[in-house]
């Protein structure tokens, strides 16, 4: 997330041999001129032309990009993150209780399910809360509270996720306990002049991601790995990051461990 609109390119292609393990499918989520855009496929990113196509294309103030790897759901476009409803993006890395979660959830929410996974119906749980509340982060905290309180969490294989109402950014870290150090999640704030690098290479998908613009402007970066020898700060388990469209951080502790 950016003050200015910037490009993010992410560059599977150069990496086959490493990007199989995330061959299930992929989306790039953004907005523009007011209109919250998603495009996204199944199957392995790096076969894809489309895929390094858009990336280079996409230009935004708030990007989210997500590459699956399959936990619940068949390999197919409808079940690739990042999933939309309305103005809201969200990007789930986990797996939670899809069945529990789907009797939680009212007609108007469960009507625009499309897909089979998991993280769809998450997604749709944490906005339903969100309308009952009237606040988002109240919202959000109301969603993960159930969870918990059914000890879904606890059977979990993680709760984390990145969502987007256009305006701001909320990043989420949790997971049961002996996979806190598999699902991990990180935050890097950069202001314009500083000696930042224009590509990074993640470890964890061998992708190369590069930006142009980004390197003049004010901006946030979450990730669920540090892509970079910058100042990257933890999301710690059970806290909730929220970026405001100022880019004014704030971090909330909504789950205990």
């Amino acid at each position: 997330m950016a003050n200015q609109a910037v490009d993010l390119e992410f560059s599977l292609g150069r990496f086959k041999k490493y990007a199989a393990s995330n061959r299930d499918g992929w989306g790039i989520g953004w907005y523009e001129s007011g209109k919250t855009m998603v495009y996204k496929e199944a199957g392995l990113a790096s076969d894809d032309p489309a895929y390094d196509q858009r990336s280079k294309e996409v230009r935004s103030k708030i990007i989210i990009a997500h590459v699956r790897r399959a936990i619940q759901g068949e390999q197919a476009r409808v079940n690739s993150h990042p999933f939309q409803y309305e103005n809201w993006l969200f990007a789930h890395n986990g797996s939670v209780s899809r069945e529990s979660l789907l009797g939680w959830l009212t007609e108007t929410y469960k009507k625009d399910i499309n897909g089979q996974t998991d993280s769809e119906v998450y997604f749709h749980w944490i906005l339903q809360c969100v309308r009952e509340k009237g606040n988002v982060v109240e919202g959000i905290k109301t969603a993960l509270a159930e969870i918990a309180r059914t000890k879904d969490s606890n059977d979990s294989g993680g709760l984390n996720f990145l969502m987007s109402d256009g305006l701001g950014l909320y990043a989420f870290r949790f997971s049961s306990p002996g996979s806190l150090n598999y699902y991990s999640l990180y935050y890097l704030f950069r202001n314009p002049g500083d000696r930042q690098p224009s590509e990074f290479i993640s470890k964890e998908t061998s992708a190369l991601v590069r930006s142009k613009s980004l390197a003049g402007e004010r901006a946030v970066l979450v990730c669920s790995e540090k892509l970079t020898d910058e100042n990257w700060q933890a999301i710690k388990p059970g806290q909730l990051l929220v970026v405001g469209p100022d880019l004014g951080l704030q971090t909330s502790q909504l789950l205990n461990c």
